[in-house]
């Protein structure tokens, strides 16, 4: 049977290369281009569109499909730059992660191999914007895993619905992309991961191309004047929220209507002449276009392991776009277009589907090989700093910090049975790093030590966003209110608040955005929150916040460790890690209360002018701003005699 094909749009090349340099300025770090990861809904919109094409066209012209034929097609176009990289990232990732690290991303990089991507960043649940995702080099593939997890059921689903009729065919379209979308809606708002993840959750976006393929207005579309203006329009729209949109909306919910309805009018009114046609024909867009697919399986993995040699900024994201054209464009000219033009696997289908399932073994091979090697590799110094990094607080095993979407507090006691006095400590994760080495002054001065610990949550009275919920959280406001007042229950003889207090203000040691507190909010809220408590408790302390190298040190030095550089290239600077205008606020604010002090004891965190990520033997960090448990006992002499000279 004569193959069939679909006639070559350079519109739709050019709009492919919109979508990879949106998805690429997103990642690095072009200024203001916050949503530039739409570009994956203009590839899912252009993805409907074309293939639901294809196959409508064999489905009218044969009355069935081939899907031997379909699937040949797509394991010829997808499979082999995919292999290629996956196998590069795993050996580059050999030499620069920690072993630790090559476990996770050979498990990725099989999961990557199945395009089971989705369904693997779900079980881990894995935020696609938090800052750990930036660790993982096959992040991006989950895009590629929904697009094939949707082809599995779309060719079926079309022929299916086909043998009723145009009419049927066209409600069936319309049915499904309504329920997916309404599907997203609820997911957006209840369980944002799953909307971001799930395939179903995102086949409206490939339904909205798919309609496009059927619309009866194409040939208005390619010739009225009316067609250009509204390409034009929708092309301003997709371009706007490549930098209106940010990570911070609720999405893809009902903002991502704006860039799926705008590819989707662009592919409607892109044969117009007098349209953005005319801009995405040229030469710069369908360079970009043609090797859009290449270059998206490269950049993501360039950024990860190119981060590990070098601080990113502008001048190093340039080198890795440097870079991820060329090596896009070597996979493009030697792998992807040679086996996609391969007569000898055109010629059988089946061949094509042997190559796209050996493939596929290699590359799951691939992975699970790096799996025993990384396994392998483990050696006692390692084993020291994961046993270090991954050492829970004593509050924290015992399960007393509150989770996200709760707001009763839990109060928690630790110390002596039989207490002269009562120490009440109120804070959020920064305050549990502490409850080790509280636990034991406590026990021997006999006192006792009464915990109210709530994840991400502020005793600043401030609002307060929660990234993992993607949402600002009532529930901190409701939590502190009722810990508050029982704390006055616990008649305490001093109170210790400890909060990451950078880390919900504007600036460079918070990852909130727009949603953190500017330094008179925050210095507000703390002063607020001190005139409730030192109404309960005679002395009221603030364990100034330490230092925060903001880059996750447990990993660098076992990086440093495994690749053989000196830990000391884990270290900070002082200036780099703290915050003097946050500092100044809550002195000011402590200063306004009699009763009220801070006890700072950044000296004895860090040496002079530098942070070290370890010292006299004890690693210092856990992550990029918890210090570790074995790091506060090393601290219990200085933060003992702090606290007793303050109380």
């Amino acid at each position: 049977m004569e193959e069939i094909k679909t006639r070559f749009r350079a519109d739709i090349e050019g709009l492919r290369a919109v979508a990879v340099l949106s998805v690429i300025g997103f990642h690095y770090g072009v200024p203001r281009m916050t949503g530039g990861f739409v570009g994956v809904d203009i590839f899912f919109v252009i993805s409907g569109y074309l293939i639901s094409q294809l196959l409508l066209k064999e489905i009218s012209a044969t009355k069935t499909l081939d899907f031997v034929r379909f699937y040949g097609r797509r394991a010829k176009r997808l499979l082999p730059a995919s292999l290629f990289m996956t196998i590069a990232t795993l050996l580059v990732g050999y030499m620069t992660l920690a072993p630790f690290e090559q476990i996770e991303v050979a498990k990725s990089a099989q999961a990557s191999a199945l395009y089971a991507t989705n369904v693997w960043l779900l079980h881990r649940a894995m935020n696609y914007f938090s800052p750990e995702s930036s660790l993982n080099p096959f992040l991006h593939s989950w895009s590629l895993s929904v697009e094939e997890q949707f082809y599995l059921v779309w060719p079926a689903f079309l022929l299916v619905a086909s043998r009723f009729g145009r009419r049927a065919l066209v409600v069936a379209m319309l049915l499904l992309t309504a329920g997916s979308f309404l599907g997203c809606l609820y997911l957006t708002y209840t369980k944002q991961a799953w909307a971001f993840y799930f395939s179903p959750a995102r086949a409206w976006e490939f339904g909205a191309g798919a309609l496009v393929a059927i619309s009866p207005a194409a040939n208005w579309a390619r010739k009225s004047g009316s067609g250009a203006v509204i390409g034009w329009a929708a092309f301003a729209a997709l371009i706007i929220s490549c930098f209106a949109i940010n990570e911070f909306f609720s999405f893809p919910g009902v903002v991502a209507i704006i860039p799926v309805l705008a590819t989707a009018l662009l592919l409607l009114t892109g044969e117009n002449a007098a349209g953005p046609s005319m801009l995405l024909t040229t030469a710069p867009f369908q360079f970009f276009g043609t090797r859009s697919y290449a270059m998206y399986l490269w950049h993501w993995p360039i950024a990860v392991l190119g981060s590990v040699f070098v601080s990113v900024n502008a001048a190093t994201y340039s080198a890795f776009f440097v870079l991820t054209v060329v090596l896009a464009s070597f996979s493009y000219s030697w792998l992807e277009h040679p086996i996609r033009a391969s007569r000898w696997l055109a010629e059988g289908s089946v061949r094509a589907i042997g190559l796209g399932g050996a493939l596929t073994v290699v590359g799951a091979v691939s992975g699970l090989l790096s799996l025993v090697i990384a396994h392998q590799a483990a050696d006692p110094a390692q084993a020291k700093i994961i046993s270090a990094t991954s050492k829970f607080s004593v509050s924290n095993e015992a399960g007393c910090i509150v989770g996200f979407t709760t707001d009763k507090p839990l109060r928690c006691v630790f110390g002596a049975q039989d207490y002269r006095k009562t120490i009440v400590l109120f804070g959020d994760s920064h305050a549990d790093q502490w409850t080790t080495a509280l636990a034991g002054i406590a026990e021997q001065h006999g006192w006792r030590l009464v915990t109210y610990l709530k994840a991400s949550c502020s005793v600043a009275e401030i609002p307060v966003y929660n990234m993992r919920l993607r949402r600002f959280s009532p529930e901190c406001a409701r939590w502190r209110q009722e810990a508050i007042a029982q704390i006055a229950n616990d008649h305490p003889d001093a109170v210790l608040v400890a909060q990451f207090s950078a880390g919900y203000v504007k600036g460079p040691f918070t990852n909130l955005g727009s949603n953190a507190v500017d330094v008179d909010t925050w210095e507000h809220g703390v002063r607020t929150a001190l005139k409730e408590l030192t109404t309960s408790s005679p002395n009221v302390v603030i364990l100034r916040d330490n230092p925060t190298p903001y880059h996750p040190v447990g990993n660098c030095l076992a990086r440093a460790e495994w690749r053989g550089v000196p830990l000391n290239a884990c270290n900070r600077d002082l200036a780099q890690t703290t915050s003097q205008p946050v500092l100044l606020a809550e002195q000011r604010a402590a200063a306004s209360f009699d009763t009220a002090r801070m006890v700072d004891l950044t000296p004895a965190i860090c040496s002079g002018a530098v942070c070290p990520a370890v010292r006299d033997g004890v690693i210092v960090y856990r992550d990029a701003n918890h210090l570790t448990v074995d790091f506060t006992l090393v601290l219990k002499d200085e933060l003992e005699s702090s606290l007793t000279a303050a109380f």
